[in-house]
């Protein structure tokens, strides 16, 4: 039988493929696929304690029988909405949030808006690129919104992530956390984020006048080859 594995990010200039099909036996695990992947590359050793691996769009364990058609996805530490194409309109976003909040005992509103950096490390930045894994992105961003809106306090809660190439300035991620306090909606914000960054599977490739680097997980950053 056979399965099909994804390659992302760095990992994709590590195997330098996209995508390959690979023939396993029936029984095969999860677990034994990786041990042959790292042999295979062995340059992704270095991934190896942090690397985030799906099966059909889900976390499973080690212990996963692989059945025929089951589509691996092998990725680094994700960069992290849903996931949009082109940038929001603030003031409407504020405006619905504001009309429906303040009736439930709505006092506050934190917004924040990521953006492309111009320079990093004293180096010119062209552009950032931004891929997500769909339909997985915005299934997991949908997740993390269900949970800050579960929070005692918390009214409403939007996420929305940008994918595509994008220049200095450009908008790249927007979070609105509305709540009865100020203090919870500051909190949840933050937390919100902290999840944004650390669980959707969205890289970034930044375009550099000295490289292209991959960023991975809390900024680490690798060297393109490949691009």
């Amino acid at each position: 039988m056979n399965v099909v594995i994804k390659y992302f990010s760095a990992i994709r200039d590590v195997t330098k493929k996209v995508r390959e099909e690979v023939e396993v036996s029936e029984g095969v695990t999860l677990s034994q696929l990786l041990d042959w992947f790292f042999k295979t590359y062995p340059e992704a050793n270095s991934f190896r304690e942090e690397i985030l691996i799906l099966v059909n769009g889900r976390v499973v364990e080690g212990s996963y029988q692989l059945k025929n058609g089951d589509e691996i996805a092998v990725m680094p530490p994700v960069s992290g909405g849903g996931v949009i194409n082109k940038p929001i309109d603030i003031d409407r976003e504020v405006r619905e949030i504001i009309e429906k909040t303040a009736p439930s005992g709505g006092g506050g509103l934190v917004i924040f808006v990521g953006y492309v950096k111009g320079s990093v490390d004293g180096a010119a930045v062209s552009a950032l690129d931004y891929e997500a894994y769909e339909p997985y992105a915005s299934e997991k961003i949908r997740e993390i919104e269900k949970w800050a809106k579960s929070i005692g306090g918390v009214l409403d809660v939007r996420i929305y992530h940008l994918t595509g190439s994008l220049k200095p300035g450009d908008h790249t991620l927007y979070i609105f956390v509305s709540a009865d306090s100020r203090e919870v909606a500051f909190r949840v914000a933050r937390e919100t984020l902290e999840r944004v960054k650390r669980e959707v599977p969205i890289f970034k490739l930044e375009r550099r006048e000295d490289g292209n680097y991959w960023v991975i997980g809390d900024g680490r950053r690798v060297k393109s080859p490949q691009l």
